[in-house]
């Protein structure tokens, strides 16, 4: 009887086995493949419906970019002109400052022909002037040329002064003041006197005599200022008081006389010159606004007989002497 076949155990457990596994992979599969559908659906569902609203704004957005484009080509072009600009700005300072250069020079220049011009200006009308006056003097002595022509022959008095030999005065001396064509009589001495009267009445003290500056007048339209010095003579036992420097000063303006009426009978000069000793000298002090004065006097002086000292002065300065000044030169 034939041995009966026996199934082998172990083979058929690991079909079984393959089985399972395989059932459950296609189980997995079709749930994965559910869940998946489901969640497409639910991401579906979820999604907001396009209405109108949207479809708007998406037309703005689109409206907005266009906007932007062409904003930006607009920047674009202006900043071109800007350039555009700047470089003529540029190009215009630099032609400003030439042209502020030029016209500087051009005002120096006619500033210079100006001056020029008024320069020649000036030249031409002093020329006229100058031409004017050479024809009216020509005139005038044309005119006094034919006048004498006509006149009858005279003769006239020539003063003739002796060679002039200077000698120093040393007596008495007379002083007038020869400025703005006037001539005024300096009572000198007696100013002096008034000075010493003056110094011995308000010094108390040899300390208040040294050195100081007083001043007295005015006497006859002439003030004195004048510096006294103190000094002891120990040998004699006494006190020498003395002017050191004087200064004569007219007060106020006009002092004196004209020439004319100081050679008329009755006046001031007159009067003076009548009390003039034969050994008197008469010093003239000048100023240069004066000569034509001074050699009227002089004639006058020298007709009567009277020895004559001129002091010319420069214009402003004072008349005065000190101790180590000189004296008068009479010729």
């Amino acid at each position: 009887m034939p041995r009966p076949k026996h199934e082998d155990i172990s083979s058929a457990g690991q079909d079984s086995f393959l089985d399972v596994v395989t059932n459950i992979v296609g189980i997995l599969i079709i749930l994965v493949m559910l869940v998946g559908g489901r969640a497409r659906k639910v991401i579906q569902d979820a999604m907001p419906v396009r209405g109108e609203r949207v479809a708007v704004l998406e037309q703005e957005v689109v409206t907005l970019d266009q906007k932007v484009a062409l904003a930006e080509s607009e920047v674009e072009e202006l900043a071109a002109q800007g350039r555009t600009v700047a470089t003529a700005a540029a190009f215009a300072g630099e032609a400003r400052l030439h042209l502020a250069t030029a016209v500087s020079a051009a005002k120096i220049e006619i500033d210079r022909i100006k001056q020029e011009t008024d320069a020649a200006k000036v030249k031409a009308a002093e020329a006229a002037a100058r031409r004017r006056e050479l024809e009216t003097e020509i005139e005038r002595c044309t005119l006094e040329a034919e006048g004498l022509a006509h006149l009858p022959a005279t003769t006239k008095e020539v003063l003739a002064y002796p060679t002039p030999v200077g000698r120093t005065v040393n007596g008495e001396e007379i002083h007038f003041r020869l400025g703005e064509g006037r001539i005024a009589y300096i009572p000198i001495e007696d100013l002096f006197e008034l000075a010493k009267a003056h110094t011995r009445r308000h010094s108390n003290s040899i300390a208040e005599m040294a050195s100081r500056i007083e001043s007295v007048g005015p006497v006859q339209g002439f003030s004195l200022d004048y510096v006294i010095e103190a000094k002891v003579d120990q040998a004699r036992g006494q006190v020498l008081i003395r002017s050191r420097e004087w200064v004569v000063r007219p007060v106020g303006s006009g002092n004196g006389e004209t020439t004319d009426v100081a050679l008329s009978p009755r006046s001031r000069f007159r009067q003076v010159l009548s009390a003039v000793t034969p050994d008197a000298t008469v010093t003239l002090w000048c100023y240069p606004d004066s000569f034509d004065a001074y050699r009227t006097i002089r004639e006058e002086l020298h007709r009567l007989g009277i020895p004559t000292a001129c002091r010319p002065m420069p214009e402003g300065a004072p008349i005065g002497g000190s101790t180590e000044g000189s004296k008068s030169v009479v010729q």
